[in-house]
């Protein structure tokens, strides 16, 4: 979806919209702490801030510049599926949420013990996926079963991959490492001190039990 004469930006601890056209401020939230990231898909605005080395992601409306909810977490690899927001945190979880109420539907472990995997929507399918191991979620309840990507999709050679989700909306980053903080602004995941998304080839290059 496309807004035309229209920026989204941030001054330390404030958000606008901006309408490029008129050259006026649509709407603007002020936050207790410190802005420091800010991405958009569709109509949800994703706003981190910090205060004293705890970081906090907040969902804005993009029309009204209203606050949906604040969660004290930081959302990597971010899919949208209808109502649902599908993603891993800091703990190595995959979780999923409301996307209009924040409330937390599941929160399930990957499975994946020496490596950080990539997570991907495929065929409306989402896979979590390393190059030894292969993971399909269940949507409703979380569940992680053993599967296979669709044919001709290697995941032991696959390197970047940039999924129908973040086809469709081409604003997420990719990283090798499988995990992408959604933010504008400088912000990732080592800074906040308890992630590590480290490369793929912590778990899959060396021997015994890497998945």
């Amino acid at each position: 979806m496309k807004h035309e004469g229209t920026i989204i930006a941030s001054e330390k601890k404030k958000l606008f919209k901006y309408n490029t056209h008129e050259q006026k401020i649509e709407w603007e939230t002020v936050f207790k702490n410190k802005i420091v990231g800010i991405s958009r898909i569709e109509n949800f605005v994703f706003v981190l801030t910090t205060s004293w080395g705890s970081y906090s992601t907040s969902m804005i409306n993009y029309q009204t510049g209203a606050l949906k909810w604040k969660k004290d977490i930081v959302l990597y690899n971010v899919h949208i599926l209808s109502d649902l927001i599908i993603f891993i945190d800091t703990t190595r979880e995959v979780v999923s949420i409301s996307a209009e109420t924040g409330n937390e539907n599941f929160r399930v472990k990957t499975g994946f013990r020496w490596t950080s995997p990539k997570m991907v929507l495929v065929d409306q399918k989402i896979y979590l996926f390393s190059k030894k191991k292969t993971m399909l979620l269940n949507l409703n309840t979380g569940s992680l079963v053993e599967s296979k990507l669709p044919s001709k999709l290697n995941p032991k050679e696959i390197t970047f991959v940039i999924d129908e989700f973040q086809m469709n909306i081409n604003t997420l980053n990719t990283s090798d490492s499988g995990y992408s903080p959604i933010f504008d602004g400088g912000i990732v995941g080592g800074d906040s001190g308890s992630f590590d998304a480290g490369a793929d080839g912590g778990g899959d290059g060396g021997g015994g039990g890497g998945e």
